[in-house]
This record gives C-alpha cells, sequence and structure tokens, in this order.
C-alpha cells in the first residue's frame, strides 16, 4: 500500500566529520580476507559483523537489532557480497561497563566491522576508541558517542520531538495547557527530543506547558507521574505529549481509569508489532511519531552491505520518521 511519508529526516547535510575507523576519511573498506575454506563450512564464518545492543529486554531495541541480524545472516544477504557473514551480538543490559566489555570481547573474535546501541554517551567513548585503535569501523545505531571516530545509523531525535511540537502547535485550541512526559534525565534522546519539541511549539506563544516530569521511558513510572498530574491539575491538561510509546501506555490506562481519556489529547509514539498502534486506532491517542524499530535494523543492514561492498557510506544515515493520526493509520498499517 502506498504510504503518504510525512518525512523530514534525511536532512542533509551529512555535516558533522565523523569517521568509522582507523584514522582516514573516506570510503569504509573491509579488509580482504581468503576465500572460504573448512573454517567456514565449519561454522566459523571468516566474516563477521560485531553487534552489541543496548539491552535486549527493551522491546524496541530488540526489534531492530533481530531484524539486523535476521537480514545480514541471510542467504539474500550473502548473495549481494559474494560470501555469508555471522552477527556476533552481545546483549548490554542497560550497563554501561557490560557493553564496554562485550565490545572488547567482540574485538577479541575478529570482527570486521562493529555497530554499537550506545548505553550512555560519555561512556561510550571507551568502546568507540577500542574500535578505533583495532582499526575496525564502527557504527553508533540510533545514539552518539562523546568521543572517538564513529559514523552514525538511525533517526534524528530532536526531529522526532518536532514532529509532535508542530502537530500540537498546529492542532491545539487557544491556550491550551501541555503536560510534557520526557524518559530519562540526562541522556541524549530525552534532551534532543525535548527540544525539538519546544522549537515545533514556537509558532503558538499561547500554549502553556505547565508540567515537564520524567517517565523514565517506563510504562509504569509514566502512570505515577500521570495520577500525580491528574491531582494536581485535572481537568486543566488539554495536552499529554509522551517521548515514547511504553510512557503513551501509562498515559492511555490512567486517563481511562480517570474518565479523562476524551477530555485529554495524547501525542506519543507507534512501534509496528506492539500493543500502541492499537490506541491509536481506536482513537484513543490522537497523534503518534511513527518510529519503525524495523526500519532501524533494515536501515543498519543497508550500510553493512555497503561496507562489505567496498562502497561509500555517509556519514549520517537517517531513517524516515512519519506523524500518524487515525486519519491515515490505514496507510502505514492496514
Amino acid at each position: 500500500m502506498k504510504r503518504r511519508a510525512l518525512t523530514m529526516l534525511l536532512a542533509g547535510t551529512m555535516a558533522l566529520a565523523m569517521l568509522a575507523g582507523c584514522g582516514s576519511k573516506g570510503e569504509t573498506e573491509p579488509e580482504q580476507k581468503a576465500e572460504a575454506s573448512e573454517e567456514e563450512s565449519s561454522g566459523d564464518f571468516l566474516y563477521k559483523v560485531g553487534y552489541s545492543n543496548l539491552a535486549d529486554s527493551d522491546e524496541n531495541c530488540y526489534i531492530s537489532s533481530s531484524t539486523f541480524k535476521e537480514i545480514v545472516e541471510s542467504d539474500k544477504f550473502a548473495e549481494a557480497v559474494g560470501h555469508k557473514v555471522s552477527v556476533e551480538w552481545t546483549d548490554s543490559d542497560g550497563d554501561i561497563t557490560k557493553q564496554t566489555t562485550n565490545v572488547e570481547t567482540l574485538l577479541a573474535k575478529g570482527v570486521d566491522i562493529m555497530f554499537l546501541v550506545g548505553v550512555d554517551k560519555a561512556g561510550s567513548t571507551t568502546a568507540v576508541e577500542a574500535c578505533n585503535k583495532a582499526g575496525v569501523p564502527v557504527f553508533m545505531v540510533a545514539s552518539e558517542s562523546e568521543g572517538g571516530e564513529y559514523k552514525f545509523v538511525g533517526f534524528n531525535e530532536k526531529d522526532c520531538g518536532v514532529v509532535q511540537g508542530e502537530y500540537v502547535a498546529e492542532h491545539a485550541e487557544e491556550g491550551d495547557k501541555i503536560c510534557y512526559l520526557t524518559g530519562t534525565p540526562g541522556t541524549e534522546n530525552t534532551v534532543l527530543r525535548e527540544e525539538g519539541f519546544l522549537e515545533g511549539l514556537k509558532s503558538r506563544d499561547d500554549l502553556e506547558v505547565i508540567s515537564t516530569q520524567s517517565g523514565d521511558f517506563s510504562a509504569e513510572d509514566a502512570m505515577q507521574v500521570t495520577e500525580d498530574w491528574v491531582q494536581a491539575y485535572g481537568d486543566e491538561i488539554d495536552w499529554i505529549v509522551t517521548q515514547d510509546n511504553k510512557m503513551g501506555q501509562g498515559v492511555v490506562e490512567v486517563l481511562k481509569a480517570a474518565n479523562m481519556l476524551d477530555k485529554v489529547r495524547i501525542s506519543s509514539w507507534i512501534v509496528p508489532g506492539t500493543w500502541d498502534a492499537e490506541y491509536l486506532k481506536n482513537d484513543d491517542v490522537e497523534h503518534a511519531v511513527y518510529v519503525s524499530f524495523k526500519t532501524l535494523g533494515e536501515t543498519g543492514a543497508k550500510v553493512c552491505e555497503k561496507f562489505y561492498k567496498g562502497e561509500d557510506i555517509e556519514d549520517r544515515t537517517y531513517m524516515d520518521l512519519y506523524s500518524v493520526t487515525k486519519d491515515n493509520y490505514s496507510e502505514f498499517f492496514e
């Protein structure tokens, strides 16, 4: 079905002078290796990709990572690049120390390229620099590193917020009051999404953000914050905007229980294959940023294919974002 994409990413300067690999800008090329031998036929592939996930327990991270692995290890991928490739996948369980150790283990296994879903921007520096030292090109997936040389694959975090801010600015009634639910305090995605949201609201100086609280990217925490808002502000709340789909779930459940779901308008996120799509289809959530983590995995796999083909890889590879409401829901999910 034809999609009517409302995309704004692919913002195109690709201007950060970030670099994957060992010290020279330009093409990212794999080392030339010997033809497959008994070692490969025994299952120990000569061509290996390192993939360090933030946390397998995070459904979004898992969708992206498993999609990437499935594609890269497929026969179709092998045909495209001329040989089979294995993905050495590790789970950091949200622990930056564990992730650093995992990356060192992957490097010891002789991976050709590293994909890193970083736990922490500052903490990722050690892992990225270890890859640089080993001469292994490294790609940060939907995350950034404070130091080291790398390239980026993912979505523009700030633009996620802009999408929501612009939607609210366009559709809010005069003088509407907004409660804004952020993710984990101090993390890069939380900061950038809030910056983008406030930027998107700039066209409406009559709108007021009456409270900004952290829901820590958790449905349970979002429920607690929303309960507090209901008690503190009650009918004053016109909008609740959340920085991810899990917090959106918490908001919906609390407003249902308080009989306020028809009074408060919600802008959240939508991830295919999860329950949040039904909230939007049923009009419990009015608007959502559609961030396909399956597409994120597919985008990473395309970058990986370019690497093994010896093709140019841009400093920043962005996936598409879409803005979805009940009116255009069917264009994406039916």
